[in-house]
């Protein structure tokens, strides 16, 4: 029972780890080539809008998930 739980954690954080790498894709092409780009132009958009609804807060927010997220990295490897 153990070994399947096992199973399917690692197949999630995999998961995660390549979605991640989609969403930083997504930021750079839209960065780079503008918001006409099939599938990756509009990410650009859809964050300033989620940044925008977290209010004042929101710069520190993002900071504090970058911080959170650095330590799990480091704890991980």
């Amino acid at each position: 029972m153990f070994n399947y739980l096992e199973t399917i954690k690692r197949g999630l954080w995999e998961l995660t780890k390549i979605l991640g790498l989609l969403v930083a894709v997504a930021v750079l092409v839209s960065t780079l080539f503008g918001t006409n780009v099939p599938f990756f132009g509009a990410i650009l958009e859809n964050t300033k809008s989620v940044i925008e609804a977290l209010g004042s807060e929101g710069l520190g927010l993002i900071i504090a998930i970058i911080i959170i997220f650095s330590v799990w990295n480091s704890r991980s490897n």
